[in-house]
């Protein structure tokens, strides 16, 4: 059969008696019982044919075809119901197909299909109308109540994550899980006992259940430059693998649509289906050994003490120290000049060059400026260690080697640090390369800086 858009159907039906003996009376005269029968039987047998080949569907064991007649039920109205019948996905009431008959000319009128194989599928009753079979046999009281077919199983173990939204009744859940590549933020959690909708409903699988999480994702952003941690260009080291915790079983999903600004959804659907009895069901985000997890039971986390400070607020602070060009000249040839500023510190427990910061730790990233110039074809210069001195807490932390030539200075402290010195000493040392440059060798200072940073 082909199914066609038709006229929507109002509910209802007009009990009355059966058409005369003469048969049913239509438009272009009465149809005899015996002409009106023998149409009915071979429309009703080819209908059975097709739709008890149907899968997903609940065929009442009386489903029948039946004339629909006026209220008075004496007069065809030129279609045909047969049913009941309930496909999956289908509204409630919905169990008829109709056909639209015409009659056919002569002295002995019939029926034939009005467009050959043109059923209206799934439809409601006809309204003030009522069914008649040249037999007298009747459709039930509690017909259009039939009831939808169970939904097929899905398969056992089944794991997904889709971009597809569900209608769920949620439990609302705001846990999050944030690792480099991006971050994870619940919005609920479901046990359904079906998911899918219309023809794509499914039930669990046999001695299973439905487990589903409703989450967004977002890049995750560096606070020292506000953009993403990750880009999708260095991205191979740092991405991280998601499984779902079963008991003893590891399944793996793709929780992340992407990397970096790729990884933003506003909306994904986790579903697991798992054994009855699973009390807790754990995702997992494993990243170069740092294992963070968050129950899809309860929505709380467990978070390693490295990965600690990405759940902190407040962990940036603006420094803005700096001294400007400052002019350092010795003698006839040793010329330089240097500027330097303090612009940015943040507590973060990764840093794209390091990784993740040591057990216990976190990353102090120092942002910094700085410009020197001096007599390079003359002379050769080196900083005089430490440049940069850190206290945490009020406890010394040990100084970054080369910290003077770096962008960002990643220094580790403890992950609960609140309070943070900083104090950067220029000191140059200078030795002469040509036997021709006074003075041979010596050292420069240029101004000290000091700054505070403080975090919640």
């Amino acid at each position: 059969m082909k199914t066609r858009v038709g006229v929507a159907l109002a509910a209802g039906l007009v009990v009355v008696a059966g058409c005369g003996a003469s048969g049913l009376e239509t438009g272009a005269g009465t149809v005899e019982k015996k002409t009106a029968s023998a149409f009915l039987t071979t429309t009703e047998g080819d209908w059975h044919k097709e739709v008890d080949a149907e899968s997903n569907k609940n065929l009442d064991q009386s489903a029948r075809c039946y004339f629909v007649t006026g209220a008075d039920g004496k007069q065809s109205l030129g279609t045909l119901a047969c049913g009941p019948i309930r496909r999956l996905g289908t509204p409630e009431r919905q169990v008829w197909d109709v056909l639209a008959i015409q009659t056919t000319g002569g002295d002995k009128p019939g029926f034939e299909p009005a467009d050959t194989d043109q059923w209206q599928k799934s439809q409601v009753r006809p309204g003030n109308s009522a069914f008649w079979r040249p037999d007298d046999k009747k459709a039930d009281d509690n017909a259009d109540a039939l009831a939808a077919p169970p939904a097929p199983a899905a398969q056992a173990g089944l794991t997904t994550v889709s971009d597809k939204s569900e209608k769920l009744d949620l439990k609302p859940a705001t846990g999050k899980l944030i690792v480099p590549d991006g971050t994870l933020t619940l919005k609920g959690l479901a046990t359904p006992e079906t998911i899918g909708t219309g023809t794509e409903v499914k039930a669990p699988a046999s001695g299973e259940k439905f487990v589903v999480a409703v989450f967004s994702t977002t890049p995750t952003i560096d606070p020292l430059i506000g953009a993403s941690a990750v880009n999708a260009g260095t991205a191979k080291s740092s991405l991280t693998k998601w499984t779902v915790t079963v008991g003893s079983e590891q399944r793996p999903v793709e929780v992340l649509p992407g990397v970096g600004a790729e990884a933003s959804a506003a909306e994904r659907t986790l579903l697991v289906s798992v054994p009855k009895d699973t009390s807790d069901l754990t995702l997992t985000a494993t990243n170069a050994g740092v294992v963070q997890k968050l129950s899809l039971t309860t929505g709380e986390r467990t978070t390693t003490d490295v990965a600690a400070a990405y759940y902190r607020t407040g962990v940036v602070a603006n420094l803005n120290k700096s001294f400007p060009l400052t002019v350092r000249n010795i003698g006839v040839y040793y010329k330089s000049s240097y500027l330097l500023s303090l612009q940015k510190a943040v507590l973060t427990p990764w840093d794209p060059d390091k990784g993740w910061a040591p057990a216990g730790k976190a990353w102090l990233r120092v942002q910094t400026e700085s410009k020197l110039d001096y007599n390079y074809i003359l002379y050769k210069t080196t900083w005089v260690a430490p440049f940069l001195t850190v206290t945490a807490d009020g406890a010394p932390i040990p100084p970054v080697p080369g910290a003077e030539t770096l962008d960002v200075i990643p220094v580790p402290v403890p992950a609960t640090t609140k309070v943070v010195q900083l104090t950067a000493k220029s000191v140059l040392s200078y030795t002469a390369i040509d036997s021709g440059a006074t003075p041979t060798s010596g050292t420069v200072t240029f101004p000290t800086l000091t700054a505070t940073a403080t975090f919640q």
